[in-house]
């Protein structure tokens, strides 16, 4: 999926090696988090194993990002795949610490962090 037929503003998804990834840029509140949250369910209903979340363009990360992102985590948890791996800015990365799901999912500063972690978890 290009910018152009994206759900929403500001996400994009795209195929590298055995990942997908999704990058969101600017803010994740009550306005789009229920959009991203369909949009990475529909992915790995789809049978993506390898999915990296890239924050790193957030500037602001609501509880409903929060609430969407835990979502996600959890579906695919019962679906029995490989971490979802979250590339985070630093307002993401404090959000996901104050509510301990730095301990449920994988961060990353650098998406090659995240790309490189996900060939790992499928060798």
């Amino acid at each position: 999926m290009t910018h152009a037929d994206s759900p929403t503003p500001g996400l994009t998804t795209e195929p590298h090696g055995k990942a997908v990834v999704v990058r969101v840029t600017g803010d994740i509140d009550m306005s789009n988090s229920d959009t991203l949250r369909e949009h990475c369910l529909e992915l790995l209903d789809a049978g993506t194993t390898g999915l990296v979340l890239d924050f790193s363009g957030v500037s602001f990360f609501a509880s409903s990002g929060i609430a969407a992102l835990g979502h996600i985590r959890t579906h695919n948890a019962e679906l029995g795949r490989r971490p979802v791996h979250v590339v985070a800015s630093r307002q993401v990365r404090r959000s996901l610490e104050l509510v301990a799901l730095d301990k449920l999912l994988p961060l990353h500063d650098a998406l090659e962090d995240a790309l490189a972690a996900v060939e790992a978890d499928a060798s």
